[in-house]
């Protein structure tokens, strides 16, 4: 399905998927680096937002970055209160504006997907597309056995509160979701045709059996390959530009700020790590030095 479900936060439920199995070693998947600067190291690791029942236990690499860590950072807090009270508010505030977007051939198109999802007609109008699109695209993930309740962010909030290590958010729920309603409508119109082209579709399983394989290699090259899809360039440069790009430089400033008085340990969606403006290489402009970090003793 659609790679940027993944860098959104919980609420959105997408991108990264897991394994199909952990052995009892607890492999270690997906990019961990060490960052250093004046003395003072953290650790960036690139997640899943879902996964598979049983496929959430840290390797070894993980428990020891967080052990050495002061802070556990996430691009959103999933427990923060109101948050999806937020988001709804939001996408109601949108819809109106979303649905005008869509021209007859696309809102028959989206309408005609969440029929099969039992959403009444009037139910679906009362929200915005974009969020019922997120909805479409989770439920891929579950026909697959993802869950987001298995998410690498779920289990790092787990070991964050065994080892009684606060945690912070790069940004908000309804930040994030801002940029969802506030698309361009021919990118929002790619996304519903490729939503209902994929639905099922042997060209999606194929797609994310590449993406898990990249992830687990921790081949950001391969991730960021995967950004943009053939047939929708409109949806992919919006991806590449809002999704990645900006909120990049914008999470780099709040690592480099919080850095100067805290050892962190940053756990966000893996492509934002990967690209020309991927956090790598903003980190790396900032200043640090970055290494992998080791994953096993």
């Amino acid at each position: 399905m659609k790679r940027w479900h993944c860098l959104w936060g919980v609420w959105l439920a997408l991108c990264w998927l897991l394994p199909a199995a952990l052995a009892a070693a607890a492999p270690a998947y997906g990019p961990l680096f060490t960052f250093s600067k004046q003395g003072r190291t953290h650790y960036l690791y690139g997640t899943m937002h879902v996964g598979r029942p049983g496929s959430d236990a840290p390797d070894w690499g993980l428990e020891q970055a967080l052990s050495a860590s002061d802070a556990l950072v996430l691009e959103l807090d999933p427990t923060a209160e109101a948050a999806v009270a937020e988001v709804t508010a939001l996408a109601g505030a949108a819809a109106p504006r979303q649905w005008r977007q869509l021209d007859a051939g696309s809102r028959d198109s989206l309408l005609s997907q969440l029929d099969q999802m039992g959403v009444a007609r009037e139910q679906a109008r009362s929200l915005a597309p974009s969020l019922w699109l997120m909805q479409l695209a989770l439920r891929e993930y579950q026909r697959m056995g993802q869950q987001a309740q298995h998410s690498r962010e779920a289990m790092l909030l787990e070991m964050a509160r065994a080892a009684r290590r606060p945690v912070l958010a790069l940004e908000t729920a309804g930040q994030q979701s801002r940029l969802l309603f506030e698309m361009p409508a021919p990118a929002l119109r790619e996304w519903v045709r490729q939503s209902a082209e994929w639905q099922g579709a042997e060209e999606a399983d194929r797609y994310y059996r590449d993406l898990i394989s990249a992830w687990e290699r921790g081949d950001l090259d391969a991730l960021q390959a995967l950004v943009a899809l053939p047939g929708y360039p409109r949806l992919s440069a919006w991806t590449q530009h809002e999704m990645l790009d900006r909120r990049n430089l914008a999470m780099a400033r709040r690592i480099d700020d919080w850095a100067a008085s805290k050892r962190l340990f940053v756990a966000v969606g893996a492509l934002h790590l990967a690209g020309p403006q991927g956090l790598v290489r903003q980190l790396r402009q900032r200043g640090y030095q970055l290494r992998p970090a080791p994953r096993a003793p």
